[in-house]
């Protein structure tokens, strides 16, 4: 059994504290919300998932402090643009445990991805990062999907992915952190307009025919940032 703190308590930090509080962990469940705390700790409900039900063991809180200290590792499941705020307020807790980012995006302001961020502010902690394909919806439910953990420490690979492995989730691994945020982060961008161009087959036409050169620009892009040497995904 593990001690998880999750920074986070809309449908992805929730979903994610289900699934491993399932699994027999003791998970803490930090938020800024009066009244989703009231709904977790008492009513075991989640605001933003109404199939799912909060197990017993998954206890929510006001305070980084009760949330952190004595976990085996931290999730942090923000908002992007609240990442950076939320870890200047809890950092001071953090010891030896690794902290892996669970949201996506950029940070408006340096264009940093968001492990960037957990690194800028936390340079001597061992980050991580955990990425879908997943729903939250289908994880609080224990609809059958997969994960990937990425980090440069594989002491950090191996907690995550033997603590979420389970019957309905299957976890891969990479070392490969930046493809992994930058992947997140910028698969909205065709699967938006992939979704308009559901009303109008015209555009459905533009996208599809713009889609692989994108893709290739973006690939450069990503080749650039990350290094000549790819990072590789593996199966556990």
């Amino acid at each position: 059994m593990k001690k998880v703190a999750i920074i986070g308590s809309g449908s992805w930090g929730c979903a994610l504290a289900i699934h491993l509080a399932n699994l027999n962990n003791e998970v803490r469940l930090w938020t800024f919300s009066d009244e989703e705390l009231n709904l977790i700790n008492n009513e075991r409900k989640c605001m933003f998932l109404p199939k799912a039900v909060m197990s017993k063991n998954i206890t929510a809180t006001k305070s980084y402090k009760d949330a952190i200290e004595g976990s085996d590792f931290v999730l942090h499941v923000t908002p992007s643009k609240f990442t950076r705020e939320n870890v200047k307020k809890y950092k001071e807790f953090i010891t030896d445990q690794p902290v892996i980012m669970c949201s996506k995006g950029f940070e408006a302001d340096t264009l940093y991805t968001l492990d960037e961020v957990l690194e800028e502010e936390m340079p001597n902690v061992k980050i991580g990062a955990l990425a879908g394909p997943s729903h939250a919806e289908e994880v609080c439910i224990g609809i059958p999907t997969a994960l990937v953990v990425a980090s440069k420490h594989q002491d950090v690979i191996d907690l995550i992915r033997d603590t979420f492995m389970s019957e309905t989730i299957r976890v891969y691994f990479t070392n490969d952190v930046k493809g992994v945020e930058l992947g997140g982060a910028l698969k909205n961008i065709i699967a938006s307009g992939e979704e308009i161009s559901c009303y109008k087959e015209e555009f459905l036409q533009f996208i599809q025919s713009g889609e692989l050169r994108e893709e290739a620009y973006q690939q450069q892009t990503i080749n650039q940032i990350i290094s000549p040497k790819r990072g590789k995904i593996y199966d556990s």
